[in-house]
């Protein structure tokens, strides 16, 4: 998948988290950063600045496989973008 890709899937997960009422959208912030704070702060890490998102996406598949106890050792950045669409019902 390409990050353009990647970012219309986080967006709509943004969108989603929206509307289950997890998140509020505040001026200047888009729908993508947002749903990349919660997913951060909800698996207690820290947001990584000004690496690539592939580089943001590996983070959360560590703290996926470490938290959640998954069958696999590693994610790739598809994997987890997959995962939180199917944890929240995102199309």
């Amino acid at each position: 998948m390409n990050e353009t890709y990647r970012l219309q899937k986080i967006r709509n997960l943004g969108v989603r988290l929206q509307e289950l009422e997890l998140v509020s959208l505040t001026p200047g912030k888009s729908y993508t950063s947002v749903a990349l704070n919660f997913l951060f702060a909800d698996h207690e890490l820290e947001r990584p600045a000004g690496v690539p998102l592939e580089h943001t996406l590996k983070t959360l598949g560590n703290a996926i496989v470490s938290k959640r106890k998954v069958r696999f050792t590693n994610l790739d950045a598809d994997a987890v973008i997959d995962f939180f669409c199917r944890l929240y019902r995102v199309h």
